[in-house]
Formats: structure tokens, C-alpha cells, sequence
């Protein structure tokens, strides 16, 4: 989960967080509505907006489901929502249609809120109930078609992934397309948005939005490159099988004099008093501790839960893995039938990406 995010709950098997952030965007939004429409039906207006945001995302992730790719969570943060897959469509029409349920999950509700609007007497239904329906609808058609801007990592970057890679086949020469596509498409925004600052029309938005989408193309067309080089190899061929244990009472100064026990994986399973894995415990921690604080501190002081750390099995693609990965600590425990047998550390996972990278 990001950090500084609050987990809303799990709803239809899917993990929600929402970001400090949004709280920030929720303020903002209401007080800009509140001037207009009071604050009973800004609140009912934000309240839909964040919704509409998690039935676009949804759409993504039961899309996804239907063709066998789970979703990890949904993420709601200040520049909209993410819905974070397990592992890489299965193929080029599996790709066209989880990219587009979003955007079309978004038309959809542009057109209900559009029918409530109407249906209640159009020009009748007035007030500031009827302003904030109205709003819904216009904002929910453009963040439809805003999301099918083509260029990664908007939905029509993967769309045009999806069309490149079924034309010639190759899922990661597509995706460099469409990160190149983004690319141009986020220096226009930006273009557009400093233009429309330098006329004092606004436009600081629409800058920060032209660098997000800059930024995350980038990582899309080295992912990409990545991806491609290390196409073939498994979880399996980079795990260190055999991971040493201890219990959650050893401490920090006891495992290093041990050192020989972490192995070339420089890592520690911290079991609980059943001999269950609990938490893991990297080399790097331990000789981040103080000297004099090392006899004091114990393992489960220090060990980061299992549940935290990215979890794949031995046959599974390495490419498919690299998406899960929390920058903060890149490890990966390695699974076979519920039974944890192996860990790739940060250390060999980059020994690995190393070569790749040049």
C-alpha cells in the first residue's frame, strides 16, 4: 500500500486505499462548488465524483478479472485512481478491453446522470441538486475522454498498445509505442497548460497533469525494454531456496555474529513460537542499526510482515513480478502450495537487472 494511505476495505475482492491527498483535492473541489451551489450539494458532489472515479477503475479490474488477471488494489489519490493488476494481460484483445471498460464505465455514467437530469423534467429540475447532477455528468464524460487521450499511461495508451501489439505481435515493441505516444501527448499538455498560465487562463493543472503523464510514459518505454530482455526468465531461476530462520527473540547483534547463516540472500525469515513465517528481516537492516544498539533490538522489532513484501510463485514470468514490486523494499518471498520456500532480495533482483539495464 503507498505510503501515508488508509485502507477503505475490500469490496467485490478487491483491496481499496484512498491517499492523504484526495482529502486535499475533496477540500479544494468542495469549496469551489460550495460557492456556487452551497455546501449540502457540494458534499453530494464530491462524494460522486470520488465514487465515479471508483466505478472507472472497477470497470478496469472486473474487466481484468473476466480474462484471468487479478487485481492487487485500487488506489485513489489526488490525480484520480489506480487499479494496480497482479500480472500483464494475456493478450492484445485482453489488453483493448481492460484498458477500455474504464472510459466506457465513465460514459456510462455520464449518460445516467444525463437521464436523472432529464427524466426528472429537464428544465423543471432545477436547484442545486439538479446543478451538481448536471456536473456529474459533464465530469464524467470528460474524464472518459481525457483517459482515452492516446498515449501511455492513459487508458488510450493502452489501447493503442493493445491495436500495435495485435498488428505485429510484439507486446513489448507496442508498449514503447505507446510510451513514446505519451510522451509527445504529455509535452503538448504541458505546452498548452504553460501557455494558458503565461494568459493568466489557469493552466497550473493541466502542467502538473502534462508532467505526470511525462514522467510515467518514461517508465512505461523502460519497462518495456526491461520487460523484453528479461522475457523467458521464471521467479525460480533468481530465488535463493533454503532461507535461513530464527525466532522473533534473537537479536539484531546474535544474527550478525551469525552471519553465515543468511547465505548469499542476506536475509532472515523471523518465525513466530509454532515456527511459523512471520516477517522478514534484510542484511541491510540489521547493519543499519547501531552497534550499540544491536544486542537490544530484537528480529520482530525490525522484521517487515510477510503480507508487506511482494509474494509470487517459482513458474511465474519475472516480468510479471516487476510491476508488484514496492520500491521501498524490493524483495519477493517465493511460494509453493501455500508453503514459503525461497526469497529473491533486492540485492540479487538487481545484480540481475543490472546487465539488462545497460
Amino acid at each position: 500500500m503507498q505510503r501515508g494511505s488508509l485502507r477503505l476495505g475490500t469490496w467485490l475482492g478487491i483491496r481499496v486505499n484512498v491517499h492523504w491527498s484526495v482529502a486535499v483535492v475533496a477540500v479544494f473541489l468542495g469549496s469551489s462548488l460550495a460557492g456556487a451551489v452551497g455546501w449540502t450539494a457540494a458534499t453530494i458532489g464530491v462524494v460522486g465524483f470520488l465514487v465515479s472515479i471508483l466505478v472507472h477503475e472497477f470497470a478496469h479490474a472486473l474487466t481484468a478479472r473476466h480474462y484471468d488477471v487479478e487485481t492487487e488494489s485500487i488506489q485513489l489519490w489526488a490525480l484520480g485512481g489506480i487499479a494496480r493488476l497482479k500480472s500483464e494481460s494475456p493478450s492484445a484483445r485482453a489488453e483493448g478491453w481492460i484498458a477500455a471498460a474504464g472510459p466506457l464505465a465513465s460514459f456510462g455514467l455520464a449518460f445516467v446522470f444525463a437521464g436523472v437530469w432529464w427524466s426528472a423534467g429537464a428544465r423543471e429540475f432545477d436547484g442545486p441538486i439538479a446543478a451538481i447532477v448536471v456536473w456529474l455528468a459533464i465530469v464524467n464524460a470528460i474524464l472518459a475522454a481525457f483517459n482515452l487521450l492516446p498515449g501511455a499511461p492513459l487508458d488510450g495508451g493502452r489501447i493503442v498498445k493493445a491495436v500495435r501489439w495485435s498488428q505485429h505481435g510484439s507486446r513489448y515493441r507496442a508498449a514503447r509505442e505507446a510510451g513514446r505516444a505519451g510522451t509527445a501527448l504529455a509535452w503538448l499538455l504541458t505546452g498548452v497548460g504553460f501557455l494558458m498560465l503565461v494568459r493568466s487562463d489557469g493552466g497550473l493543472w493541466m502542467m502538473v497533469i502534462g508532467l505526470f503523464v511525462l514522467v510515467n510514459a518514461q517508465v512505461e518505454i523502460r519497462a518495456a525494454e526491461l520487460g523484453e530482455r528479461l522475457e523467458g526468465i521464471t521467479v525460480g531461476d533468481l530465488t535463493w531456496y533454503g532461507v535461513a530462520q530464527a525466532g522473533p527473540d534473537m537479536d539484531a547483534d546474535s544474527m550478525l555474529w551469525q552471519r553465515a547463516r543468511l547465505g548469499n540472500v542476506g536475509g532472515v525469515v523471523v518465525t513466530d513460537a509454532t515456527g511459523g513465517p512471520q516477517g522478514l528481516v534484510l542484511e541491510d537492516q540489521l547493519w543499519n542499526v547501531p552497534a550499540e544498539e544491536r544486542p537490544w533490538v530484537l528480529l520482530s522489532q525490525l522484521m517487515v510482515p510477510l503480507d508487506g513484501i511482494t509474494r509470487a510463485s517459482p513458474d511465474e514470468p519475472i516480468t510479471s513480478v516487476l510491476p508488484r514490486l514496492d520500491p521501498r523494499r524490493p524483495a519477493v518471498t517465493v511460494w509453493r502450495d501455500e508453503r514459503m520456500v525461497g526469497l529473491i532480495s533486492p540485492e540479487r533482483l538487481l545484480d540481475r537487472l543490472r546487465p539488462a539495464q545497460r
